[in-house]
């Protein structure tokens, strides 16, 4: 077992394939499901999910506040801040 032909053996020995890393190869789905749902939804799905928001009331007078359909105000009292309100 100490001749030139047993250390022959380390070298000539059959590649092992490495096993898959998981249990679904990459074949078997399509990517643009996958690619959808991480690009294109947003965050719909969420507000789906969620109640709509309790509106704070206003610390000046005391009215409900609104929600503006436009950004950059997020909540804005009516009655003290119309133009913010309408936008």
């Amino acid at each position: 077992m100490s001749g030139p032909d047993s250390q022959a053996a380390l070298f000539t020995a059959e590649p092992v394939p490495a096993a898959p890393v998981s249990g679904v190869p990459a074949g078997r789905f399509d990517p643009a499901a996958s690619d959808a749902a991480l690009t294109g939804d947003g965050y719909g799905w969420l507000a789906d999910l969620l109640a709509s928001p309790q509106p704070p009331v206003c610390e000046a007078c005391g009215q409900v506040m609104s929600l503006p359909a436009a950004a950059p105000v997020l909540w804005a009292c009516p009655a003290c801040h119309p133009q913010e309100a309408a936008a």
